[in-house]
Parts: C-alpha cells; structure tokens; sequence
C-alpha cells in the first residue's frame, strides 16, 4: 500500500495529469494530440474515476499517435497512482521518459523527473539495502523499463500485423519440382523400316549361260535358278529376262 506521503503528492499530479491536454502545445505530427477521440475518451473516463478504462483509451491513443505526449503523461500518472499492476512502477517511468523525450522543453518537465525518481525509489523498497545491493538496484531498474519497452513495442507490432491482415493475400507461387522427380520419359519412336533392296534383272547377251551370269553377279547358280522358276538354262534366248537374287 502506498505511504500517506505518496497519496498526498499522487492527487494535485493526478488532478495535473486531467488538466494536461489543454496546456500540451500542439503535435508535431499531423494528428492533433489534444483532439485525437481515444485520448478524449480516457478524459471523460477519468472525470468519472474510471481509471482503468481511461488507461486503455490513452494507449489506444498512442497507437493511433505514438508521439502523443499528452497520453504518455496520462499514462505515467495512472501507473504510479492508480493502477496496482505488476511492474506498473517500471511503465510510469517509461512512459515519463518518453513525454521528456517528446516535450524536454515542457514546463512539466522537472515534475515528471521527480516522478521518474519517485518510481525508481518505490521499485527499490523491496530490496534489502545491503552492501552491493546498488549494482543490482540499478540492473533491476534498468530491466523493469526495458520490459515495459519491450511491451509497448509488442503491442504496436501487434496492431501493425491486424492492419496487414486485412491486406489481400498475393497469388501463390508456382510449386517447385520435388527433389528426385524425374522428368516424364520422352515417347519411343520405333525406327524407320528398312525398305527391301530394289529387285535387280538382266538381259541376256549372246553366248551368255545361266552360270556366266550367276558369275558375273557374284550369286550362287541354284540362287539364280530359284529366283526364276522354269527357267530352262539350254533355252536362253537373246533379250530375255531373268531375275537376279540379292547377293
């Protein structure tokens, strides 16, 4: 539970952190901080003390504009003041940081360094102040606003991939071949048929025998004979015909 002393400080900051959109200057972005609806509806939750759901509606704020400084500055005081969450010290001082970050010239700006050293000494009370203790109270510190950073940047990536989900899905890639598929075999062309050697004759000359031609031929003479049958070789006669058979 808080000390008296902190509640005594944590309600004129708070009654600040309510009356802070209207003396921010305005945004050095195109959205005007001050205007922007989430953030007006974390300002009406917190006249009706719903603090909770006025800490939702300025992170939703940042999300529209993350350099609201005005929603930084509401959400530092909630987290220190209002909101017992785990590490809610560590996302005060980081949320304190980045106002200064955004608005270092603000005329809050020694009030949100006291606050940053007011988290950092509730963060401290649990550990016992023992020699060597204050290598690990600034390690412990350090750690604590780093996973409230690490947080707040989860949440804008989440919100980042929900917009691009609503992006259309471009067209597939073709498939690639599977490894060790081999091609389709290339269809057989069965080879060209030989086409039978011309038939050969020879006309027969004067004084010719059935073996002078088988001779001048190079055939056998029972090879000559079968490829005329009826030839009758006493009976040539000059000019006739006869079949010559392949070698």
């Amino acid at each position: 539970m808080k000390s008296w002393r902190m509640i005594r400080v944590g309600l004129p900051l708070l009654a600040l952190g309510w009356g802070l959109g209207g003396c921010l200057p305005t945004a050095d972005t195109p959205l005007d901080e001050q205007k922007e609806p989430y953030y007006l509806a974390g300002q009406r939750r917190l006249s009706a003390f719903d603090f909770k759901g006025a800490a939702e509606s300025f992170e939703k704020a940042l999300e529209a504009n993350p350099r609201s400084a005005a929603a930084h500055f509401q959400l530092g005081v909630l987290y220190e003041q209002k909101l017992s969450e785990e590490n809610s010290f560590a996302v005060a001082i980081y949320h304190y940081h980045r106002f200064l970050q955004l608005r270092p010239n603000s005329e809050y700006a020694e009030i949100v360094r006291q606050r940053i050293i007011g988290c950092k000494q509730e963060l401290a009370k649990p550990i016992a102040l023992a020699p060597g203790t204050q290598s690990l109270l600034r390690d412990f510190e350090r750690l604590k606003v780093e996973n409230a950073q690490l947080k707040s940047q989860l949440e804008a990536w989440a919100a980042f991939a929900t917009n691009r989900a609503h992006l259309p899905a471009p067209p597939p890639a073709p498939l690639p071949p599977r490894v060790g598929e081999s091609p389709a075999p290339a269809p057989v062309v069965p080879p060209r048929a030989t086409p039978p050697p011309a038939a050969r004759t020879h006309k027969v000359q004067p004084g010719e025998t059935p073996a002078t031609i088988a001779r001048k031929y190079n055939v056998p003479l029972q090879a000559l004979m079968d490829a005329n049958p009826g030839l009758d070789a006493r009976r040539l006669q000059i000019d006739q015909v006869i079949n010559i058979p392949a070698p």
